[in-house]
This record gives C-alpha cells, structure tokens and sequence, in this order.
C-alpha cells in the first residue's frame, strides 16, 4: 500500500470517527469563540490602552497576556477533543461536558504546555527577525520554515500524551519526539492527505467565492456579499472539520504506536505499515 493511499485510508477512517460521534466537532467551534472573546478583550483593550497613554508600547502586557491565554484556550480544546476521541474510538458515546472535565483535570499541564509552544514560537519568530536584518529575507524564511517544520514534527503527539497520558511538557515532548523517531511513518503523510482534501474540496472553492464576491461587489452589492458570506462559512467549516479529523487520526496512531491498540475501525495493515519501526520491522511484525 503507498504512503499516500494509506494517508488517505486513515483520512477517511478518522472522518468515520467523527461522523459517529459528532459531539467531537464542538471543541473547535469553542476554541473559535473563546479565540475570539479572548482577542476582545484583550487586543482591544491593548489597542485602547496604546491610544490612551499615546504610545504602543502600553499595549504590550495587554498583548502578550492576550498571546498567551490564546494559547491557553487552543491547548485546553485541542486536549478535550483528544480524550474525547480516544473514547469515540473505543465506540463509547462522549459528549462535550466529558471532554471539558478532562481537559480541566490537566489544567496545570495545560497552562505550562502554552507557555512552552508560545516561547518556542517567540523564539523563532526572534532569530528569524534577526536573520533578516544580518542575512536577507530569503535565510530568514528558510529558518523559519525549517524551524517550524522541525517544532510540528517534534511536538506531533504532544497534545494525546497529555490527554491520554497526562505527562508534563518536557516528559510529553520527549516522548513525542521519541514516538516520531522510532516509528515515523504516516503522520505527516496522513495530516497532509487530510490537508490537500480539504484544501480542494472546500478551501479552494472558498476563495473562489470570496474573489468573486469582491468581483462582482462593484456592480451588485447583494450578490458580491452574499458570495463572501458564503465563501466565509466554507472556509471556517472546513477549518472545523479538518482540526477534528486530525485531532482524531493523531489519537488513533499514537494508541496503535504505544500500545498497538486497533481502534475505531481503522484498518491494521495501514496502521502497522506506517508505525512499526524501520528498524525491527520484521521482527515486530513476527511478533505481533
């Protein structure tokens, strides 16, 4: 089976997943509303606050309070979607009080996992800020994409160690980088696969809306806005599933690498081909 076909086998089992328990789909329309609650008060009252005293800089503590409570709020659902979903893979009902307890049981992890992601991101926005003053844009944006590339991979299976696990942010990287290194496999293959879906089966078409509707503004107002408005709720839906889907598929692959569990009606060949370590593979499937 290629790589990309056992992205997209894992793609569609993960959407089945959610499609039989659809409270999973609630955490990320939180997230959205207290994202937006939080950039409110906060960013506004920061925006207020640099009028009031004349100066920008009254706005930072505002800001990066702001940041980091953002932060706060995606790692909170993001672990309340992942304790969710193990249940739902198990075939047990869940609902959205059961995931907001458990993310509130990990609370003290929660609140210094973001506080560890929001530096790590500080800091290489920094270094990439510097570079671009010391060797050009061109370095800058190649550090940056390499950084953030190397971040995602090591951080994969931070958010299901810490529903699952509750282990704390060193304990929880480590281990996910761990499980990257000796089992790497259909984790980016399989995020991508449900990227490049939604990409050109709702994200693209949105966009399309969206240029079309400020195209035709000009002649109908109407017409062009309605489009927009459409072309807006594409884009935030498809968002919404895409997060859930990868939520759900990060928790299947990280169950089948640590404890070889065969969840939720996920095919074993795609799991084992992708997780079974370069290394042993033959071994580990002997002994299977």
């Amino acid at each position: 089976m290629g790589r990309i076909k056992r992205g997209w086998t894992l793609s569609k089992q993960s959407w089945a997943v959610v499609k039989s328990d659809k409270s999973l789909l609630a955490f990320p329309i939180i997230s959205v509303v207290a994202a937006i609650i939080t950039m409110i008060i906060f960013f506004g009252g920061g925006a207020a606050m640099a009028v009031a005293i004349g100066s920008p800089w009254g706005a930072l503590p505002l800001v990066i309070i702001g940041a980091y409570l953002l932060t706060v709020v995606g790692v909170f659902s993001s672990v309340a979607l992942a304790s969710c979903a193990t249940e739902a893979l198990e075939g047990r009902d869940t609902t959205v009080g059961q995931g907001i307890r458990a993310a509130r049981g990990r609370m003290k992890v929660i609140f210094a996992w973001a506080a560890v992601a929001l530096f790590v991101g500080a800091l290489i926005a920094v270094i990439q800020s510097l570079l671009q003053e010391v060797a050009g844009g061109i370095a800058s944006a190649i550090f940056g994409g390499l950084a953030g590339f190397a971040w995602a991979v090591a951080t994969f299976f931070v958010i299901p160690v810490i529903a699952l696990d509750g282990l704390g942010p060193k304990e929880a990287l480590k281990t996910s980088a761990h499980v990257v290194k000796e089992r790497w496999g259909e984790g980016v293959v399989g995020s991508s696969a449900i990227g490049l879906i939604t990409f050109f089966v709702a994200i693209l078409p949105a966009f399309a809306m969206m240029v079309l509707g400020f195209v035709l503004a000009g002649s109908s107002a109407v017409g062009g806005g309605l489009l927009i408005t459409i072309g807006v709720l594409v884009f935030v839906i498809a968002m919404l599933f895409q997060s859930t889907i990868t939520a759900v598929f990060r928790v299947a692959l990280y169950r089948y690498a640590t404890e070889g569990d065969v969840i939720g009606g996920f095919d074993r060949e795609a799991l084992e081909s992708a997780f079974v370590p370069k290394k042993s593979r033959r071994g580990a499937r002997a002994g299977a």
